[in-house]
């Protein structure tokens, strides 16, 4: 559920920066989106995908997180029962 909650934001957040920019600069939304992902600098590069994979991975890992600690839960309630 956390993957999926990063994926939207990442998604909603540049649909976005999309609409502002073919607003303000009156461009097309191909215009726009190829704007979007070239950049100048490979500084700017790099740290735009580095920041969405930590951002994403630590998403996995926390939904990994979430579903160990409902399966132990669900294990502890099936053995009390079980006494």
């Amino acid at each position: 559920m956390v993957t999926f909650a990063f994926l939207a934001v990442f998604f909603l957040l540049g649909s976005v920066i999309v609409l502002i920019d073919i607003i303000l600069l009156d461009q097309s939304f191909m215009e726009v989106l190829r704007n979007m992902f070239y950049f100048q600098l490979i500084q700017d590069r790099v740290i735009l995908y580095s920041t969405c994979i930590v951002g994403f991975i630590w998403a996995v890992v926390v939904d990994i997180r979430i579903r160990r600690k409902k399966g132990n839960h669900k294990e502890r309630l099936s053995q009390k029962r079980m006494k």
